[in-house]
């Protein structure tokens, strides 16, 4: 999915973010409750740090519960979320492999570990799409760098920069505890797609 593939900060900061997508399309909506539903308990299984869906208005970080999702599979066709652990999102994709349900998945994070871990298990990724970062003449118009570390983590720009600056400051102040901070954020992408175990690096705490 493009809108995750922009995420923006030092490698050593995306080194242990990994998004994941899995959907059904026309070709294959009949039936794919169940296979969803299946696909979220090895998710869940993992322990992802965040999940949810745009179709729905808050993401786990937001109190989405694994049972309201796990129900909403019923009538949708789409689960989006995000690891933090390279050797997680691993195992995800080997008994993804081993259950051979049919859907489309798309796993992001750094191109050379996604490949790295797709040989590791067997598998011949489809198709990659890369990031070519942020050009043009004006980039000293755009936020600070923790900032955009912060909102370019929900592709629909639904983590707004002027709170994302105004929690980074008050961490920074000592006013709010980092796992607060982490959560105000979070919640505003209802894809679930914030890894709030970037925070305690982008805060510096």
């Amino acid at each position: 999915m493009t809108h995750s593939l922009h995420r923006y900060g030092p490698e050593e900061h995306l080194q242990n973010d990994y998004t994941f997508f899995a959907r059904a399309s026309g070709v294959n909506l009949e039936g794919c409750g169940p296979k969803l539903q299946k696909i979220l308990e090895i998710l869940l299984s993992e322990q992802p740090v965040n999940f949810g869906s745009s179709a729905l208005p808050r993401p786990y970080a937001g109190g989405l519960t694994a049972e309201e999702f796990t129900d909403f599979l019923k009538k949708s066709v789409r689960i989006a979320c995000v690891f933090s652990s390279r050797e997680k999102i691993r195992r995800v994709l080997e008994k993804l492999k081993a259950g051979d349900f049919g859907l489309s998945i798309v796993v992001g994070g750094l191109i050379r570990e996604i490949v790295q871990i797709s040989r590791e298990i067997g598998l011949k990724p489809h198709t990659a799409n890369i990031s070519l970062g942020i050009h043009g003449g004006k980039k000293h118009l755009l936020p600070a760098d923790e900032v955009l570390e912060i909102t370019t983590m929900c592709g629909h720009g639904m983590v707004a920069t002027k709170l994302a600056q105004k929690v980074l400051k008050d961490v920074r102040r000592g006013e709010m505890r980092p796992q607060e901070g982490a959560r105000i954020l979070a919640k505003q992408c209802p894809c679930g797609l914030v890894n709030t175990d970037r925070f305690d690096i982008i805060f510096g705490v």
